[in-house]
């Protein structure tokens, strides 16, 4: 099923490097109301009996439909990332977007990210895995969801979580990185270029802007290198800033279409792995 990814500068036909000048991100339009369908408020309950706020998004498609979890990043919330849920929605996958413990909707008394001091942090996101299996098991569970072809997408360390849960769940077809860590790809205990590593050519969309593409690249190579040359990484450079990435239309227009490409595949692609 893998492709030899194309590099960032062959990127959809177009070059998105950063060689041309930064300009302002253009704000995403907002989606036909009418075209879709509110997200359903669901409760997602982790190995550990935890109760995780979500929301869903059923398929359209009478026919089993391919299935996306979001992930946001460190101190964010599930709503940073409705846009991206939506366009994916739109375009036939079964979304879940959720709260990670001790963010948004899924904050407690006793555990709230705002709170915690860094080594506490660090311990929380760790146990932050068991929130994106649980988001997994959802959707596999629901009826109108394949539950054999799952994507993920991860903002910020959110990354971190999906590449390490991606490298055990064979049902997961494809992963995109958004805006990555720029600190060595470190974070809260996480590495992403071990995990990018470890995936073994499982197809991955790194998003970045145009000061984080040294990292991207980094990783890129890192991968091929681990896997015997195989390019599975695609880089796209984003030219805004890093803060206006979740709001930009092309971007996240590109991000979904390139997932659903890896979703959606013509009968002569070959095994994901």
């Amino acid at each position: 099923m893998h492709l030899v990814v194309l590099t960032a500068v062959l990127a959809f036909g177009t070059p998105r490097t950063s060689l041309a000048l930064p300009v302002p991100a253009r704000p995403a339009p907002a989606l036909a109301a009418a075209a879709l369908d509110p997200a359903e408020r669901v409760v997602v309950t982790t190995e550990d009996k935890l109760s995780l706020a979500g929301s869903y998004w059923a398929p359209k498609s009478k026919q089993a439909a391919p299935g996306a979890l979001l992930v946001h990043g460190a101190g964010g919330k599930r709503g940073d990332l409705e846009d991206f849920a939506q366009r994916l929605n739109k375009i036939g996958f079964a979304v879940l977007a959720i709260d990670l413990r001790g963010h948004g909707e899924s904050a407690t008394e006793s555990s709230d990210w705002s709170k915690l001091d860094s080594g506490d942090r660090e311990r929380l996101w760790a146990f932050c895995t068991r929130d994106v299996k649980a988001g997994t098991e959802f959707l596999r569970q629901q009826k109108d969801v394949h539950s054999s072809s799952l994507v993920l997408v991860g903002h910020r360390a959110g990354a971190t979580l999906i590449a390490r849960h991606a490298v055990r769940d064979e049902d997961v077809r494809a992963i995109a990185v958004l805006d990555p860590p720029s600190d060595g790809a470190q974070m809260y205990g996480f590495h992403l270029d071990k995990d990018i590593q470890d995936l073994r050519g499982l197809p991955t969309y790194i998003s970045v802007p145009k000061d984080g593409r040294e990292v991207a690249q980094r990783m890129a190579d890192g991968g091929s290198q681990a896997n015997g040359g195989l390019e599975f990484v695609q880089i796209s450079v984003f030219r805004g800033e890093s803060q206006e990435l979740l709001s930009d239309a092309r971007e996240a227009a590109e991000v979904c279409k390139w997932l659903k490409e890896r979703s959606f595949p013509s009968k002569s692609r070959g095994p994901r792995r």
